[in-house]
């Protein structure tokens, strides 16, 4: 199970209600992304690293970079750095991009409008 694997790898036994939304929230980014419903086995992987990223930085969402004592860190977009597993598994699906909720929601005579504005 997900919820078990990513607590193993934090080293932590409690917090499974923000665990779990966590996970649900990362899977729906990356279901969007790679266009499909359901997420493949073989991404499992990114979802639990991803999750456990955005575990990690709980306290400091929209921290670009911090300095303490010293010492500076800096923080990059997690899902940025797991785009390449993400296009590489739709490159051999033959899936495209995402971003169908945006056009499931678009019906043609919007469509026409919709172009229109994007290109004046």
């Amino acid at each position: 199970m997900l919820l078990n694997r990513m607590k193993v790898m934090l080293g932590i036994n409690d917090n499974e209600e923000l665990l779990l939304e966590i996970l649900d929230i990362t899977k729906s980014k990356i279901l969007n992304y790679i266009n499909e419903t359901e997420l493949p086995l073989e991404l499992e992987f990114v979802l639990i690293e991803l999750a456990i990223q955005r575990y990690n930085k709980i306290g400091s969402e929209g921290v670009v970079s911090e300095s303490i004592d010293g010492r500076t860190t800096s923080y990059e977009d997690d899902f940025e750095s797991y785009k390449q597993y993400l296009d590489d598994y739709m490159s051999r699906n033959n899936t495209s991009k995402g971003f169908r909720l945006i056009w499931d929601l678009i019906d043609v005579s919007n469509y026409l409008s919709l172009k229109m504005l994007l290109t004046v």
